[in-house]
């Protein structure tokens, strides 16, 4: 192109702020706009005779050479899109428009900054996933995982983690950690005063750089996530803070909803009163010692209780006495068994325990005499001492039958045959 014809161009585009290129077959510049300077950071001066592929972000390249195929064939390219690295190294993200004169042996090229567009895009795409996780992911560890992947494109992030705490209580509980033990670093002062402050922190922690971002929840909890940054000169700028920001609120929703679902879930199976598993928790438990026994010729067995002389003090005392009693009851029958037996509160003032894998019937005896002289110690109540006894019933598998109605239906009549025998024993 001839130069007094470059020179009347220029005076118009230099008044632009989108760079104008010019380049010769070999990719050469010939000529650019001042606007490049504000582009890719190098005077134009600096530019004419490099090549433009050199300058080019290097997983870019081909897609590129793709780009630079059409427009030798078709004339012209509209809104192509690629990077390339700055002279500062920062990485900007351009949209092309590209034609070819083949009067003047060059492609002449319009090149529009859109780095904080691609970085909105980018931004809005991880709320957009990181909202989708909170809601759709089963599962606090996952959603974590997922979310610390989404934030690490934003924030380069060494060590990830979420504790919380219920208010006014001292003990932090880790829900989720990227690195074992990568929370402990932080103590409870600093964790407290995150979570009173309620505003986002960054601050060196033994010789590491971290964002402290706080968790609000709706209930009586507190919470902190902690992130170790790999960047040591990292500044928190107004769009990662937005981000962690909504971040906190996501995984805050996610943890009220688990711990919602965890309630829910125990109300099913657990009794409200005792803490015991119900009915429908002990027919998982109870199946499953039943296959177990068939599969490997074992034994377990089914004790039925019920307490005697409880109605009497329940209407001397009162139901409050009457719920204190069933919770002491449950407290001293567990404290009587294994952990592998399952203690539960079939209603009333009857209970049920399921001994999984035992030998014989003295072994179950020996459980039974241990549970009969635990419960008829005294119980205490608003300074009365009141005296209860347990009639049980045993039954044993297969003995007394191989399916678990036949089971329970044995355990109970062996019951009911001790209360007739004078209660307070076994049968």
């Amino acid at each position: 192109m001839d130069k007094p014809l470059l020179d009347s161009f220029s005076e118009y585009v230099d008044l632009l702020l989108d760079a104008i290129c010019a380049v010769d077959e070999d990719s050469r510049i010939i000529y650019v706009s001042n606007g490049a300077h504000r582009v890719f950071g190098y005077l134009p001066d600096e530019l004419i005779g490099k090549r433009m592929l050199d300058l080019l972000h290097p997983e870019d390249h081909d897609k590129t050479q793709q780009s630079i195929n059409s427009v030798m064939q078709d004339k012209q390219v509209l809104d192509f899109e690629n990077r390339y690295v700055r002279k500062d190294g920062q990485v900007v993200h351009l949209l092309w428009s590209t034609s070819w004169s083949e009067q003047h042996k060059m492609r002449l090229g319009v090149a529009r900054d859109i780095t904080r567009i691609k970085a909105a895009e980018e931004m809005q795409n991880s709320l957009i996933a990181i909202s989708d996780t909170a809601h759709r992911t089963n599962g606090i560890k996952q959603i974590c995982q997922q979310i610390l992947f989404h934030l690490d494109s934003h924030i380069s992030i060494a060590t990830f983690g979420v504790e919380v705490s219920p208010i006014n209580d001292t003990k932090w509980h880790t829900i989720f950690e990227s690195v074992g033990d990568c929370m402990s670093m932080l103590k409870n002062e600093v964790k407290l005063r995150i979570a009173n402050d309620n505003q986002i922190v960054l601050e060196k922690i033994d010789g590491k750089l971290m964002l402290l971002v706080p968790l609000v929840f709706d209930e009586d909890y507190q919470g902190i996530i902690g992130l170790a940054l790999m960047e040591q000169d990292y500044s928190l700028n107004e769009n990662d803070r937005a981000l962690l920001t909504f971040t906190a609120l996501q995984v805050a929703t996610a943890i009220e909803r688990h711990q919602r679902f965890e309630r829910l879930q125990h109300l099913a199976l657990y009794d409200a009163l005792t803490g015991l598993p119900n009915r429908e928790l002990f027919q998982d438990r109870v199946q499953r010692s039943l296959l177990r026994a068939k599969r490997e010729q074992t034994h377990f067995a089914l004790m039925y209780m019920d307490l005697d002389k409880f109605k009497e003090a329940n209407d001397t005392y009162g139901h409050a006495a009457g719920d204190h009693l069933l919770k002491e009851a449950a407290g001293r029958i567990t404290d009587c068994v294994r952990e592998t037996d399952t203690v539960v509160r079939f209603g009333g003032d009857e209970f049920v325990v399921l001994l999984d894998t035992v030998e014989n019937r003295q072994n179950v005896l020996g459980v039974a005499e241990k549970i009969r002289l635990a419960l008829s110690e005294p119980y205490e109540w608003q300074e009365h001492e009141i005296e209860l006894s347990v009639s049980i019933g045993i039954a044993l598998f297969p003995e007394q039958g191989e399916q678990i109605s036949q089971l329970i239906a044995a355990a109970d009549e062996a019951m009911y045959k001790a209360k007739k025998r004078g209660k307070n024993c076994i049968r």
